[in-house]
């Protein structure tokens, strides 16, 4: 790797590590001269990172003023939410009747990743492993446009996880996703239509209600 590439790599790290700690909160400027301070690099890279950044939605380039880190309205938070849940239910509907038992372990398997994760307090892997739970119905339904737009929406809420998400402080037992997530796939093991749409109704409204929570702190 040359150096301008690891000097990017640096400062994007230094810049996402912060947001996710929560010691640059949404709508707090970011400057090129804070980070080339920090990390004793010219800006160059530093702009590269912040584009890359830009990209994952974790900062914004505004015009005269430079970067700033997200800030979601509730009104940005409940079209995902709302779009996800149309779409995820429309997936596990489709899936059902092609679940095979090797899909089941598969899922299974994804839960006790995502559990350990958490104990672990590995947050970008609990991200990773929580967006493929979400995007295997679509994947089993074997319907490459619709699991293009779930993982795309899942992009947008581990933006809002990273920005919101009280990852780091949270016990274990007080987390409701991961039991929410197993109710998914107890649901989609009974086969039952009804009762997995149900359950990830639930899922998303409660991550959206806490979520929006959150936001009002900094609107």
């Amino acid at each position: 790797m040359s150096t301008k590439k690891r000097n990017e790599e640096m400062a994007y790290e230094k810049v996402k590590r912060a947001i996710m700690l929560k010691r640059l909160n949404p709508g707090q400027r970011i400057t090129e001269d804070w980070v080339s301070k920090e990390l004793n690099m010219s800006r160059t890279p530093i702009r590269a990172a912040f584009k890359r950044l830009e990209n994952e939605k974790l900062i914004e380039l505004v015009p005269n003023r430079g970067a700033v880190v997200h800030n979601p309205s509730n009104k940005e938070l409940e079209d995902v939410f709302n779009l996800r849940t149309v779409l995820e239910t429309y997936a596990a509907g489709l899936a059902i009747p092609k679940l095979t038992n090797k899909d089941l372990e598969v899922l299974k398997d994804l839960l006790e990743q995502e559990e350990a994760a958490y104990r672990k307090k590995d947050f970008e892997e609990f991200m990773r492993v929580n967006g493929l739970i979400h995007a295997y119905p679509a994947k089993v339904a074997d319907n490459k446009f619709l699991l293009h737009e779930i993982e795309t929406l899942n992009q947008w809420s581990d933006c809002y996880l990273i920005l919101r998400d009280e990852f780091y402080s949270t016990p274990i037992d007080e987390v409701k996703s991961i039991p929410e997530h197993k109710e998914i796939v107890l649901k989609l093991e009974e086969r039952d239509t009804s009762g997995v749409e149900a359950a990830i109704r639930s899922h998303m409204s409660s991550t959206l209600k806490d979520l929006s929570l959150r936001t009002s702190i900094f609107n």
